[in-house]
């Protein structure tokens, strides 16, 4: 099932902005717990290409994932943006 992000919040911190996503009850948590590594950038559950078409101008920190069961993900945005670059994509 396709990533569904329901609602988004952005956080102003003394590190940085973070950005957290509240995914939709029917996401799968194993898939979520792998947002960023996808091989398609325009692939609808990268996180990378979200926040792009959303947030492309903001500098984000730290994505935080909260999954329909409640748990919670950190990511830094840094370790998609380094994995985006390794796979080749622009």
């Amino acid at each position: 099932m396709p990533l569904q992000i329901v609602h988004d919040f952005l956080q102003e911190t003394e590190n940085g902005t973070i950005l957290t996503l509240y995914l939709s009850r029917h996401t799968d948590v194993e898939i979520a717990q792998e947002l960023g590594r996808f091989e398609d950038p325009f692939d609808d559950r990268n996180v990378y290409s979200y926040i792009q078409r959303r947030y492309r101008q903001l500098p984000i920190n730290q994505i935080r994932l909260v999954t329909g069961e409640h748990q919670v993900i950190t990511l830094s945005y840094m370790s998609i943006l380094a994995h985006k670059r390794s796979a080749g994509w622009h």
